[in-house]
């Protein structure tokens, strides 16, 4: 299917990726959290060490921590850096770095000031690829991650790969989770009702979590063209089951020796896509 963002301006490192796997998979082996099943595995955190090795930003701006993982990577590949990670809920973290500074709202709430020019942030948090981009752009942030870039027919919220595929995503939440979200949106009328200074927008904004539906027009895909500088979708390292007409051929034809003892999470691959805004 014709693709409507086009992949471009990619970065001559990124075609270097061999030469870092050795290193990454040393200090991936340190790891505190050996069972990360539903956050990043190996593939998608040597891509991210890959992007921090060699546009070494000042600041990382890291949108969805779950147990901390992501954060234990940064701060070990870049000791000198400044790392703020934000979650709206911060109860699930193993890893609790002292030098992050945590925060739990959600990232568009947060002001940052003074952001340095090559500020990285990293979305991890299944919200509207459009909606995240939008709001770096608000806040100047040129440097974009996204971890989980669904392809059409997976996921749970908007990517740029369905909108590169003229999809509009329609979220199938389980009936259960739609009582709880009904529940929540009675507490949130009840309380303007009866609370004269409640401010439902945050409360609001997580129910709109909680119900994905996400819609673009025609001009969509033409904005984030004109907006990106560099859009580029990491290949698979290994071999793994994603239809071949959305993946690329991966990078590694055997899996080396040295990484050998990470071969089930090698197949675990969701598109982790770099970007550059203009």
């Amino acid at each position: 299917m014709h693709s409507n963002i086009l992949e471009k301006n990619i970065p001559f490192w990124l075609d270097k990726h061999l030469d870092f796997l050795n290193e990454f998979s040393l200090l991936y082996k340190t790891r505190p959290i050996k069972n990360n099943k539903g956050g990043m595995l190996f593939t998608h955190m040597f891509y991210f060490y890959l992007i921090l090795k060699n546009l070494k930003p000042e600041l990382i701006i890291e949108s969805g921590v779950y147990k901390g993982q992501s954060t234990w990577l940064i701060e070990n590949t870049l000791p000198n850096s400044k790392i703020i990670s934000i979650d709206i809920d911060l109860n699930k973290r193993e890893y609790i770095s002292k030098k992050s500074e945590y925060r739990s709202l959600d990232f568009k709430y947060n002001e940052f000031k003074n952001l340095p020019n090559n500020t990285l942030v990293f979305f991890d948090d299944h919200v509207n690829h459009i909606e995240r981009i939008k709001q770096s752009n608000f806040f100047g942030i040129k440097h974009i991650i996204l971890e989980d870039n669904y392809p059409t027919s997976e996921g749970d919220f908007q990517t740029l790969k369905q909108i590169s595929n003229s999809l509009n995503f329609n979220h199938k939440p389980g009936f259960l989770s739609l009582i709880k979200t009904y529940y929540q949106f009675t507490n949130i009328i009840i309380k303007k009702i009866f609370l004269s200074k409640y401010n439902s927008d945050i409360d609001l904004n997580n129910i709109n979590q909680r119900i994905r539906d996400a819609f673009y027009n025609k001009e969509t895909s033409r904005y984030l063209n004109d907006l990106f500088e560099t859009y580029y979708e990491f290949p698979p390292l290994i071999n793994n089951n994603h239809n071949n007409k959305t993946c690329k051929k991966p990078i590694l034809q055997e899996t080396p020796e040295n990484i050998l003892e990470f071969s089930n999470e090698l197949l675990d691959y969701n598109f982790i896509t770099y970007i550059k805004l203009k």
